[in-house]
Order: C-alpha cells, then structure tokens, then sequence
C-alpha cells in the first residue's frame, strides 16, 4: 500500500488548494456577512491558504485580521497571498487567539467537520468564546448529515484536477467519513488521507448550547435560504450571551 500523507501539508499538493476550490460559495458570503455587521475585528480558524482573510484585507472594510491555521505548509501559502501584510497571521489553533479580541470569528471551508468527536466540537468553540468580545458572533458551516453528500464522493476512474488527475475512495463509520485520494500530479504519484465529521443537527446544537452560544440566523445553502431536511448546509451565526 503507498505511504498515506496529509494534503495540506505537502507542498506539491497544498499549492493548488486555491485553483482546485475555484467558485467557493463560502467566500462570497461570508464576505456580504462582514460588510451587513461592521465588525471591527475578525479572526479566521482554520485560515488555509489565507484565501478569506486576503479578500477581507483588499476589501476596503477597516478591519483588524488575524488568520490562525495549525499547517506550517498552508501558513506559508497564505502569508504569500494577496494583502497577507494586512493580516496578523498565528501558526497554531483557537486556543492560541488572545482573549476577548475579536467582534466575529469564522470557520471558513468546512473547518467545522474537522473535530471528530463531541470533546473536540466543545473545545473549539469554548476556544472561539474566549477570542470573543462580549456579545462577539461566531459563523460556520457543516455538511448536512441527512442529505450524505459523501456517497457522491467515490470517482469510478481519475478526475482533472490542477496540474493532475485524482481519484476518491470514501468510507464511512459512524458519523466520520474518510477519504482516500490518490493523486497524480507533474508525473509523481501521492496518497492522501483525511476523515471529516458528519454530526446530526441535534450534536451541533448541544456543543453551541454547551459553549453559552444562541443561535441568530441559520440558513441551508449559500443562497441565503432557510434550512430544511433537504438544505446541504448547515449554515449557522451564532452570538455569545
């Protein structure tokens, strides 16, 4: 069996993040949610390639910016970004956010589904509680769990990717699904591995509950609409007490 590696953190994979997520709907968003709120100061958990906070620097919005994210090799891309001089950025998680620092916290690119369990879901965001000012916002999304987008993730042959080609295999045991990906770029062949959480509604709720979060508006799609059964998001703002 070939090495399994992480994504984000080879180089040769880590570089084409950016051209391979093209059209991200998060991004969009996000951005008309920061120019309805006019916060002051926004933290990004999980920045990646920095692809969010660089468009929130050249936006033209005054805004303090600090990006966090734990993978030295994504840290690297994003300092190169666009704008990366305006943005405070932090090589580790939530918990290395000052305290009591920041209006709006973001959990961009589906960051949310990477704490595979409820101890790991509650210790984020009583991280992110902590970062926030009194009455700050913290805005995420997950994957809705009922519409099991994974089942569509296995490639019966290798699809185009960024200077490759790429092929997913997808399990899943018990609300944690893992994907096997075998890339082929520039010629050189790579193995990655990554489980990702698909928690229910109710287990979403409870770690908010938990951290002393009130739920302010919940939409299902980046369109704006409500959430329903049927909605592949599970986008949510919620406000600390």
């Amino acid at each position: 069996m070939a090495e399994m590696t992480d994504y984000y953190a080879l180089p040769e994979l880590a570089q084409r993040y950016d051209a391979d997520t093209q059209g991200r709907a998060d991004l969009p968003f996000y951005l008309a949610l920061v120019r309805e709120l006019t916060p002051a100061s926004v933290a990004d958990v999980g920045a990646g390639t920095g692809l969010f906070c660089s468009l929130l620097a050249g936006s033209g919005m005054t805004l303090k910016l600090t990006g966090v994210e734990p993978q030295q090799t994504m840290l690297d891309i994003a300092r190169r970004q666009p704008f990366a001089d305006r943005v405070q950025w932090v090589h580790g998680t939530a918990a290395d956010l000052p305290t009591a620092s920041f209006d709006l916290v973001f959990m961009t690119g589906h960051v949310a589904q990477y704490f595979l369990d409820d101890a790991a879901w509650a210790e984020v965001l009583r991280q992110i509680v902590r970062s926030l000012v009194p009455g700050g916002r913290v805005a995420f999304e997950i994957r809705n769990a009922a519409v099991e987008a994974w089942r569509q993730w296995d490639d019966d042959k290798p699809r185009p990717v960024a200077g490759g080609s790429v092929r997913q295999n997808t399990t899943m045991t018990g609300d944690l699904v893992t994907h096997v990906d075998e890339w082929t770029i520039g010629g050189r062949t790579y193995t990655t591995r990554e489980t990702l959480r698909f928690p229910d509604d109710a287990t979403i709720l409870r770690g908010l509950d938990a951290a002393g979060l009130k739920i302010e508006r919940f939409w299902g799609n980046w369109d704006g609409s409500s959430a329903t059964e049927e909605s592949p998001e599970r986008i949510i703002m919620a406000r600390t007490a």
